[in-house]
């Protein structure tokens, strides 16, 4: 009786492959109990209405490099509840500062309930960064006061270098070092990061490379 000894070795393969499918990493720096909530207080009514940004520069950790999904606890946000949001992905240029950052990707979508501490996960293109990378949300605020959006944590004031501010007219395709409003929130009355995290995987193995070492090890029999 002949058996046939390939089809071992092809489930093998396919075993590995699947258990080589990469864990999510959560890059966040909030407990996820907010302290309040923030929007930009301009001057004139004129400014207004407005594209308000906020988010946060994370450092890829261990290999985690390509982000799927931002998350955002919104703040505080009058009707209607479901508005149009922006999220952004942004590959830093200079450390520490997304103002010189490049956008890499983005995705539209809405608010809603629930807000407050619940987060709510918008999904990208899965893309890949390297070194330092800023996660943000943009929504349009109408007028001073009719809404809060960005949530804040004062538990997380240790990192508020890396939690950053923008506003203009209009944010897209504008370079965040030229918005007119932009804010470190380590140097602003509240020193707090953002309820805005990003999930991660690793770069996965190249399929190609580790059918290579199982042939190799079937070859050393």
């Amino acid at each position: 009786m002949r058996f046939n000894r390939s089809a071992p070795a092809g489930l093998l393969v396919l075993s590995i492959f699947a258990s080589a499918a990469p864990a999510a990493f959560q890059y966040a720096y909030d407990d996820g109990i907010g302290s309040g909530n923030i929007a930009p207080s301009f001057s004139s009514a004129a400014s207004y209405p407005a594209e308000f940004m906020w988010g946060n520069v994370f450092s890829v950790q261990g290999g985690n490099d390509i982000i799927t999904t931002i998350s955002v606890a919104f703040g505080r946000i009058n009707a209607p509840e479901q508005r149009p949001v922006r999220l952004s992905l942004y590959q830093l240029v200079t450390p520490n500062d997304p103002r010189t950052a490049t956008l890499v990707a983005s995705v539209n979508g809405t608010s809603g309930l629930p807000r407050t501490n619940t987060f709510l996960d918008f999904a990208i293109n899965p893309t890949k960064v390297t070194g330092q990378f800023f996660v943000a949300a943009t929504m349009t605020v109408d007028a001073q006061g009719t809404t809060a959006p960005a949530r804040y944590d004062l538990g997380g004031s240790a990192n508020a270098s890396n939690a950053w501010l923008f506003a203009a007219t209009s944010l897209a395709n504008l370079p965040l070092g030229q918005a007119p409003f932009q804010v470190r929130m380590s140097e602003y009355v509240i020193p707090a990061v953002f309820q805005v995290r990003a999930t991660a995987i690793p770069t996965p193995a190249s399929a190609l490379a580790l059918a290579g070492l199982v042939m190799m090890g079937r070859r050393r029999r």
